[in-house]
């Protein structure tokens, strides 16, 4: 009876969390803060979660939970600010290209021959309006609580309706001057 007891006991402990992000690729939440990919697949009427170091797991199909939308309590009360509003539409500098639409967001970054592109949706992260500035998270794959999967977080300094600043690569002696694009 205390084997069963234990052994229920670590398999709790070591079982992790399963999340279906909105892409609908799987991970599992590790205990030690950690997450990896898992491929779940149905074998009868059993799922299966098959790990990327060959090991599987047996979990039950309503422990495999949907991640958050992306639309967080925080992007909803940001949504109608005249600043968040203002980066609606395309915008150009040297070097960088930015596109903000109500559901999605693109940004185009020139690193030395090659283009780095990150895109997908977006959400406003805080709205500072005494130094005009937004943080916004482009590209997010999914939001659990405070820990988001993938996507790149950017601070825009909003100078006028035509002229915005990215200072996210400020410590590294990059910003970024945008115009609007006509």
């Amino acid at each position: 009876m205390k084997r069963t007891l234990l052994f229920f006991t670590v398999v709790l402990l070591f079982a992790g969390e399963y999340i279906t992000l909105d892409n609908g690729k799987v991970i599992e939440l590790k205990p030690d803060g950690t997450w990896h990919e898992v491929k779940v697949i149905k074998k009868g009427s059993d799922t299966i979660a098959l790990k990327p170091d060959g090991t599987w797991e047996k979990v039950e199909a309503k422990k495999i939970e949907a991640a958050n939308k992306l639309e967080t309590a925080v992007d909803k009360k940001y949504k109608d600010e005249p600043l968040v509003k203002t980066l609606l539409g395309k915008w150009e500098g040297d070097g960088i290209f930015m596109e903000f639409e109500p559901s999605s967001a693109k940004i185009k970054i020139k690193k030395g021959h090659t283009n780095r592109v990150i895109e997908g949706k977006w959400i406003v992260e805080k709205v500072d309006e005494k130094s005009k500035t937004v943080t916004v998270n482009i590209g997010e794959g999914a939001r659990l609580g405070f820990l988001t999967f993938g996507g790149e977080i950017r601070k825009i300094k909003i100078k006028d309706n035509n002229t915005i600043v990215d200072k996210t690569d400020a410590i590294e002696g990059k910003v970024y001057t945008l115009y609007r694009r006509r």
